[in-house]
């Protein structure tokens, strides 16, 4: 089982509870917001670890950062080359859906995509993120339980 695809799932279902549930509008961010975000971050985090410490191989925790590549860059490419790249829509926001689908995949990333609002940056953060959290877990497993399968190699 991978753990980082589970637990990026998992966060998907606990901030849309979380987002729907909350009051206020969509642009206010409290304090609250930052906890969950965070704490839904350390859960990437952990989900690396886990990977690691179940002795899986690297590349395994990278499944998330390819999606949001390929999200990253569909996005880019329909807004880039407009109604005569995309095949499916005759409208000139054809990025719409695969920004609005990268957004809603990150959504644990929500104040920082707030904050960021009108940047083109907010779009390269969620990548980043989901290569950078795993790995920090997948290192920290690695250190704290080697690979006891072969002993034999040094």
């Amino acid at each position: 089982m991978n753990y980082v695809t589970v637990i990026y799932l998992v966060n998907l279902i606990l901030y849309a509870m979380y987002f729907f549930g909350r009051t206020g509008s969509e642009v206010d961010v409290s304090g609250l917001d930052y906890t969950v975000s965070g704490i839904l971050s350390l859960f990437l985090i952990f989900a690396g670890y886990l990977n690691a410490k179940k002795g899986m191989i690297y590349r395994t925790i990278l499944w998330m950062f390819f999606v949001n590549v390929f999200l990253f860059v569909c996005s880019g490419l329909f807004d880039h080359f407009g109604s005569d790249f995309n095949i499916l829509s005759t409208s000139n926001s054809d990025s719409f859906l695969f920004t609005l689908a990268f957004i809603i995949y990150n959504g644990y990333l929500f104040p920082l995509t707030v904050i960021l609002e009108g940047s083109g940056i907010v779009l390269l953060f969620p990548v980043v993120l989901s290569f950078i959290l795993p790995s920090i877990g997948y290192i920290i497993g690695k250190k704290l339980h080697p690979n006891k399968q072969n002993p034999t190699e040094l």
